[in-house]
């Protein structure tokens, strides 16, 4: 349980902190703002932050290590937007090895995305070895071929229609295709999966963790935006999420810690062109209160 002390001193009694406050921890108590029932505190630093006179003293949130926003160095709308439209999935890159140093400045930066509860659960494994890169990508894309055969099978379809549902099997035929495409691929020569990038990342969740996915998608796209400034490249890799979901092997591959489970994997390299254009995205529909 955190140590948390309003300092009454300075204390100008605005009531933000316990306005803004999830776990309830702030009171009222005779014109004063108390932390009355501070072990239900959910570590998310939102009383620290918004405190204009800085009179709370939270053993997790020492002032000192709270920096004040600058937001003159925050972007315009306008430069967030161009930001967002000039990132693009690489997956062609440059043969330039990517400093250890460089990832972990962004794997910091990743950790500044929102996640449930505020339980920060993202951590991440790196692969720059080569050998490794493409032992993975090799077991990925054999699982694919091998998850397209079953696919393919006639005899065992109405078995997999049984165990795992029609609608299932009928999307993974859709998918069987490009399954085969990517082992023909790899059969000459190319790697499908990761474009032998330089660096392969892959941010892990608790096994039981029921927001772990949005909490690794938001950690992922913020690393993506930060690459990307660095002069970067970055690609989510869908397939190998989904050979990963169809191997122990592939898993156990990954050497990830006891109860952790793989979510997103990026691959990060100096992209070898540079893009001069942002292209046009679809337009969103927006339905206000729709009918029932």
């Amino acid at each position: 349980m955190p140590s948390i002390v309003v300092n009454q001193e300075p204390c100008t009694r605005c009531g933000a902190c316990i306005a803004l406050c999830t776990g309830r921890v702030f009171e009222r108590v005779d014109e004063r703002v108390e932390a009355a029932v501070p072990e239900k505190c959910w570590l998310c630093g939102h009383c620290v932050a918004v405190c204009p006179v800085d009179a709370i003293q939270h053993s997790a949130y020492p002032v000192s290590a709270c920096p004040v926003l600058d937001r003159d160095t925050l972007p315009s709308l306008d430069g967030l937007v161009a930001a967002f439209r000039a990132r693009r999935s690489t997956r062609v890159f440059r043969d330039r090895p990517v400093p250890r140093q460089v990832v972990r400045e962004l794997i910091d930066l990743a950790r500044w995305g929102p996640s449930a509860s505020n339980e920060q659960p993202v951590d991440w494994v790196a692969f720059d070895d080569p050998a490794r890169i493409a032992a993975l990508s090799a077991q990925a894309v054999a699982v694919l071929a091998q998850t397209a055969q079953l696919l393919r099978n006639p005899l065992l379809r109405p078995f997999l229609r049984l165990a795992l549902g029609a609608e299932r099997v009928n999307k993974g035929l859709e998918s069987a295709d490009s399954f085969e495409r990517l082992a023909r691929r790899a059969a000459h020569g190319e790697d499908p999966i990761f474009f032998r990038a330089p660096i392969v990342l892959i941010a892990h969740v608790p096994a039981d963790d029921y927001f772990g996915r949005d909490d690794a998608v938001y950690a992922a796209y913020n690393l993506m935006l930060g690459a990307q400034r660095l002069g970067l490249g970055t690609c989510h890799i869908g397939y190998f999420s989904v050979a990963l979901d169809r191997s122990r092997g592939l898993r156990r591959a990954l050497g990830l810690p006891e109860g952790r489970r793989a979510e997103v994997t990026l691959v990060l390299g100096y992209p070898r062109y540079r893009f001069q254009r942002a292209p046009m995205r679809r337009q969103p529909t927006l339905v206000w209160n729709p009918r029932q």
